[in-house]
């Protein structure tokens, strides 16, 4: 009995999982600047409206929540590579005002983030607003990247420091 009730449950679970995968292809053919060969996780959140989103053929987005405003974008580059629980957020809370007011209106701070070609996005990992990641760039496992790199670099830490220079550069 406990067996087919394990079977029952993975059948099920899997049948969940196509589904999801499904919708998620489905939802993505309505983003206009994203390519198509962009492979995206079941538990990906695109926020904001949806000519914000770049993203550049055979990347690939694990499970990450990426926001943008009607005034900022978030642009990734190709053959970039996002883990998961990721946090890409092009606009954000004013940090001078980050409450409603009486109205219920929120004040925002928005700027573009812009992620370079073959950049690999370690799991957890933090990008705020107003942040440029160049070409062939490393950012390590739950670091927080509160500012701008350059190309061929590996960034870690909080906030996000370089540690190393990559010898090769892929920058196509």
């Amino acid at each position: 009995m406990n067996t087919f009730l394990n079977k029952v449950a993975f059948t099920i679970d899997d049948l969940f999982k196509k589904i999801k995968e499904r919708a998620m292809k489905h939802r993505l053919t309505q983003y206009r600047n994203i390519h198509p060969t962009v492979n995206f996780g079941s538990n990906v959140q695109l926020i904001g409206p949806k000519d914000t989103f770049h993203i550049g053929e055979r990347s690939y987005v694990n499970d990450a929540i990426i926001s943008a405003g009607s005034e900022s974008k978030v642009i990734i580059g190709t053959n970039c590579a996002i883990g998961y629980r990721v946090s890409i957020k092009a606009v954000t809370h004013d940090p001078d005002n980050p409450c409603p007011d009486d109205q219920g209106n929120v004040s925002t701070a928005e700027a573009d983030i812009h992620i370079g070609n073959y950049c690999w996005i370690g799991d957890n990992v933090f990008i705020r607003e107003g942040v440029t990641i160049g070409n062939n760039v490393t950012v390590g496992a739950n670091s927080v990247v509160t500012k701008s790199f350059p190309d061929n670099v590996v960034i870690v830490g909080i906030p996000a420091e370089i540690i190393s220079r990559k010898s090769f550069s892929r920058s196509k």
